[in-house]
């Protein structure tokens, strides 16, 4: 595997090298970039660079919650620890989908179960598909929707950008089973991941970043369907069920 990207927020400089040797002191290969504030983190960020950010909450000036909050509106799956001496943000935690609350002093074992779940998003993260005979890696986390137009496929990603390549969604469909896509139209493909709300009105998807993925409308039922029970797979699995 090739090295992780980890960010780690952190306005204690001795806090920071411990961190920082803990991170890098085992068998996943892992690069460290470091940040002493929220605000150098976000005006560093690019969206689909990192795995997983470790946060310290209570950081000096913008707070590590109101960081993390910032974050999620450039992207919204990107695993976070919040590092910290208090449960009291446990909430903001859940509320930001926070993959660890780690309370300091931080632990080795922490460390290694945070470094586990970066690992498994960055599998997860790249599909590669095949378009026209031709191989394709695609940050699938990142890729709110696809459409169709013409002989070409426009894919859509958070944190901003679109991508054009030759293809047919009748192709690539089949090869996203297992993410939480759904053909909505002969030309539109939904990630659910990003889907906020359903109008009924319009016949459209409402999406993170603003934008509407239309639905047939003899397909609107399973529409709602599938985006609720989404939603509940993912309660779920946030409760650890």
């Amino acid at each position: 595997m090739e090295e992780l990207q980890i960010a780690l927020c952190e306005d204690d400089k001795e806090e920071l090298k411990r961190l920082t040797h803990l991170i890098q002191d085992r068998p996943t290969p892992a690069r460290v970039t470091a940040f002493d504030s929220g605000e150098s983190f976000l005006g560093d960020y690019r969206p689909g660079y990192y795995d997983m950010v470790f946060m310290d909450i209570y950081l000096e000036g913008m707070s590590g919650v109101e960081t993390v909050r910032r974050l999620r509106e450039l992207e919204s799956e990107l695993p976070v620890a919040f590092v910290t001496t208090s449960r009291d943000h446990a909430l903001d935690g859940y509320r930001l989908k926070v993959a660890k609350y780690i309370e300091k002093p931080v632990t080795q074992e922490d460390i290694d179960d945070a470094i586990a779940l970066a690992s498994q998003w960055r599998l997860q993260a790249d599909a590669e598909v095949i378009l026209q005979g031709k191989k394709l890696y695609l940050p699938i986390r990142r890729l709110i929707s696809v459409e169709q137009k013409a002989h070409y496929l426009l894919m859509r990603f958070d944190g901003g950008g679109m991508e054009q390549a030759k293809g047919r969604l009748d192709e690539l469909e089949p090869q996203l089973a297992g993410f939480p896509f759904f053909r909505s139209h002969k030309s539109y493909l939904a990630n659910l991941s990003y889907v906020t709300g359903i109008d009924h009105k319009l016949l459209v998807f409402n999406m993170k970043d603003g934008q509407n993925v239309y639905i047939r409308r003899d397909r609107l039922k399973k529409a709602k369907i599938a985006w609720t029970d989404w939603l509940f797979a993912r309660a779920r699995k946030d409760e650890g069920l």
